[in-house]
């Protein structure tokens, strides 16, 4: 299996990323084709779905200058399935606002196959 806090730092990095290219690159290097991302209450499929997930979430958190991602340290996993931690944190204090986890089932490219998302505080 790949570099597991590695693949949680472009993980996050992909969240940060202000170029819509580079983001489609970044969910290109990091999710199968037909990956599936599922949050509590909505759920996404292929690149192209993906895509705009991540500009929206972007649009919403990063873009306005307030929030970034970081990726906690950790990760772990195990026979393709991965378990790592994330922040939102504050750009101008650092503080924390919010952590979440995601549980990633990889293929056998070391690409994601599925990620389920669980938000925290």
């Amino acid at each position: 299996m790949t570099d597991l806090n590695d693949l949680a730092r472009r993980y996050a990095a992909l969240w940060n990323e202000p170029d819509a290219e580079a983001r489609r690159a970044a969910v290109a290097g990091l999710f199968a084709p037909d990956a599936a991302h599922y949050t509590p209450t909505r759920e996404f499929h292929g690149h192209a779905e993906l895509e705009e997930r991540v500009a929206a979430a972007y649009e919403q958190w990063v873009a306005p200058g307030v929030y970034m991602f970081r990726a906690g340290p950790g990760a772990d996993g195990h026979h393709q399935a991965v378990r790592l931690t994330w922040e939102m944190i504050r750009r101008d204090t650092g503080e924390v606002d919010s952590v979440g986890y995601d549980v990633l089932q990889l293929d056998e490219h070391g690409l994601i196959r599925s990620d389920h998302q669980f938000v925290g505080r």
